[in-house]
């Protein structure tokens, strides 16, 4: 058999990355070898997906298959209870409300901004449906 010369500092490393148990007296060879299989593990896990992949997998598809948020509720449906908005025409949205009694949304949710507004403002008013 070939004899390898091997440095101080890749001995080190090897005994170092085999991880010897406390009083465990590992010789170069036992060490490359534990080393080695260990790495051989590490490869063959990474070849076979594990269960968490699996899970996430699933969870990922069963994301994709549902909507991420609840439908709104329809504006228009609103607007035809409100004796005051019935008649207008183009407010089929919630930002064409706010926008119709100029209420600021500031980037927030339009129905959440008209509910609000209604309470305070126009509490004769039906309120603003939530989401289900």
């Amino acid at each position: 058999m070939e004899k390898f010369e091997v440095d101080d500092d890749l001995a080190a490393l090897v005994e170092r990355l085999a991880k010897p148990r406390p009083f465990e007296n590992l010789s170069f060879n036992a060490a490359l070898r534990r080393v080695l299989s260990d790495f051989g593990a590490l490869a063959r896990k990474a070849e076979e997906p594990d269960e968490i992949d699996r899970l996430l997998g699933d969870a990922t598809r069963v994301a994709t298959r549902e909507p991420k948020k609840a439908p709104s509720p329809s504006a228009a449906e609103w607007v035809a209870t409100v004796p005051e908005l019935k008649g207008r025409r183009g407010i089929g949205t919630w930002k064409a409300i706010c926008d119709l009694l100029k209420i600021d949304t500031a980037g927030d949710s339009a129905r959440r901004k008209l509910k609000n507004w209604v309470k305070l403002h126009r509490p004769t008013w039906p309120p603003v449906p939530d989401i289900d």
